[in-house]
């Protein structure tokens, strides 16, 4: 579900087709914030839905996470395989680790500690390339009307719909686009490369100006319905005299029974959860 679906829906579950006590911009910050409890949600399951890889080669030994890096996971070198392991108790054992390893004789075994945006590796001058394993942070969603310039292979977000702007930060994400007079998708393209300063994404097709478009979360389509959902609690906790509290109650409700779904499905991909394939049940 794109983000201008979730939106368009979202504005029925709160009785409000056109912007008044809602506007756009507060909706897709709601639904921006509960793709992050979703997110959080299926990051704890034991299924490594958001778990993604990458080349890393460090620097004096300081490794720069990715921007779309949440957690680091693993790491180990490229070419021999030889795991990276997290050093135990962290950056206060790292003198101690140094010392012991040099009077035992292990001091060719790699520890790191993570220090913020980055992950020091616990030897001096340490260059050699890395695969690192982490935990995907999927970017806010986004939705609007494609402003003027988008054609061939461009696409011009809206900038009034809480709009990102860093280079590239938009980069893999799937949008679809919606021909604005047959209203029917007529791009899905995943977006190569994003410019901040012009809000332009390069797409596979050509879009119009006019045409809507909404980002797809980079999350397990079957969690898309609990997004909205959370985000429709979460406007409607809005303080206003339209809070109808039978309304809010059966949102509730809806949400405590998608959420019990959504979390039966994410243990559903581990081997021995009950309900993978081949599993007894």
């Amino acid at each position: 579900m794109n983000a201008k679906d979730m939106l368009d829906l979202l504005r029925d579950m709160v009785f409000e087709e056109t912007a008044s006590h809602w506007s756009d911009v507060n909706l897709v910050r709601r639904l921006n914030i509960a793709q992050n409890k979703v997110t959080n949600r299926v990051a704890q399951s034991p299924g490594a839905w958001l778990v993604v890889s990458t080349s890393v080669t460090p620097s004096s030994s300081v490794i720069t996470l990715p921007s779309d890096c949440a957690k680091p996971l693993y790491l180990e070198e490229t070419s021999s395989g030889r795991p990276v392991r997290w050093l135990d108790g962290g950056i206060n054992y790292r003198r101690v680790s140094r010392e012991a390893g040099t009077s035992l004789g292990t001091a060719g075994s790699r520890e790191a500690y993570p220090l913020q945006s980055t992950i020091e590796v616990n030897q001096d001058s340490y260059s050699t390339a890395c695969t690192l394993w982490y935990q995907l942070r999927p970017p806010n969603l986004h939705c609007g009307t494609a402003a003027s310039g988008s054609g061939a292979s461009a696409l011009v977000f809206a900038a009034d719909r809480n709009l990102v702007y860093v280079d590239d930060y938009y980069n893999n994400v799937t949008v679809e686009v919606v021909d604005q007079t047959s209203s029917i998708v007529d791009i899905r393209s995943t977006i190569s490369d994003y410019t901040a300063s012009t809000h332009t994404a390069v797409i596979t097709g050509t879009a119009a100006a006019s045409d809507t478009y909404g980002t797809i979360p980079r999350l397990p389509e079957e969690v898309h319905s609990l997004i909205v959902l959370e985000a429709a609690v979460l406007a409607l906790l809005k303080p206003s005299s339209r809070i109808d509290e039978k309304v809010l109650q059966y949102y509730l409700g809806e949400r405590k029974e998608e959420r019990k779904l959504v979390d039966e499905f994410l243990a559903s991909r581990v081997a021995g959860g009950g309900t993978a394939i081949g599993d007894p049940y």
